[in-house]
């Protein structure tokens, strides 16, 4: 879970408290007159207890509370991990204030009772600070986030009508009324179907993996038609797996991607083959001398990653070798 993940600033605001709080029980300990090895034992074991049991709830909260939504077990072990550590810490403070470790059952009620207070004000500083510090971040990061969603969508439709694009498809569907008029009638019918599917989808954020092949397939016939055999698409398999999903025009990025930073040459075309698995879908074209280089930072795949931010935590891979260009997109289910 990246937004549980603490970073460099995480780690400055714990030292900062753990100086003041350690800064606080010197000043505590020399106005009571404690002793020296009240001050070489509780130090450090504020350190420890402390240290140990933001690692416990940190555990405890993503694998209970966050994965698992167990919200009794939780509650039940972190109380008791507090007591039980709260305890053990007592005794050793009551150790160094230099009284003998024979404690009666009435000391040892009152020890059980206490155990809660010493650990529970130890930990809920820090833990606030990095909980509130946290939601703070990833509020301001899913609000980034979905902005440039929104404006990823909006550019995804408006590249689709950019007029350039529908200058050169009705080029492409006039010159083919004359030659071929039942090919131009497909050419139409895929055409509306693109532009039908970008429309009634704009506003969601996930779709199934067939609508997006489905898509494809139309994107294919129209680059195909348009370019001859400069640009070929493949997808081997028909068989895909079920109940997967993709961001809204995720594959259709990639394949903009392929056609905007690829140039064929005489004597090579730009070949992309699709490879579905059951976790990801792998688009691999090959490159020519005249492909661009700087196609792997471009802002389309840019924002794909950004929006796999925002759906799930798993990565968009790139790799791009000296002939080949692959993107690995995630396959996503409903729980991702």
């Amino acid at each position: 879970m990246t937004y549980l993940k603490l970073n460099k600033s995480d780690y400055k605001l714990l030292a900062f408290y753990f100086i003041l709080a350690t800064l606080w029980d010197i000043v505590k300990f020399y106005i009571v007159d404690n002793s020296i090895l009240e001050y070489i034992v509780d130090i450090p074991l504020f350190w420890v207890k402390t240290i140990l049991l933001l690692l416990i709830f940190k555990y405890l909260i993503i694998e209970l509370l966050v994965k698992n939504k167990r919200y009794i077990l939780f509650f039940i072990l972190a109380l008791s991990s507090v007591i039980f550590i709260g305890f053990w810490s007592l005794i050793l403070e009551f150790w160094a204030a230099g009284n003998p470790i024979s404690i009666s059952t009435d000391m040892s009620n009152v020890l059980f009772y206490k155990s809660y207070y010493n650990s529970a004000i130890d930990i809920a500083i820090p833990l606030g600070l990095l909980l509130g510090k946290k939601y703070y971040e990833n509020f301001i990061k899913v609000n980034q986030i979905e902005k440039e969603q929104r404006e990823t969508e909006l550019k995804l439709l408006r590249s689709q009508f950019d007029p350039h694009f529908l200058f050169n498809s009705l080029n492409t569907m006039d010159a083919l009324i004359e030659t071929s008029p039942k090919k131009a009638k497909i050419y139409v019918a895929k055409l509306a179907a693109l532009y039908r599917y970008l429309i009634q989808t704009k506003d969601q954020e996930v779709v199934t993996l067939e609508e997006e092949i489905k898509l494809a397939e139309n994107y294919f016939f129209l680059i195909e038609t348009r370019f001859g055999h400069s640009y070929e698409f493949q997808i081997p398999q028909t068989d895909f797996p079920k109940d997967k999903y993709l961001p809204t025009g995720a594959l259709q990025t990639v394949l903009e991607n392929v056609v905007k930073h690829n140039k064929p040459s005489n004597s090579q075309v730009i070949n992309t083959q699709i490879t579905i698995t059951q976790d990801h879908i792998l688009v691999k074209n090959n490159t020519t001398k005249e492909s661009k280089t700087d196609h792997s930072t471009g802002s389309g795949l840019e924002n794909v990653k950004k929006r796999y931010l925002l759906l799930s935590d798993r990565k968009v891979l790139i790799e791009e070798t000296e002939t080949d260009f692959t993107v690995s997109l995630p396959l996503l289910t409903l729980k991702d």
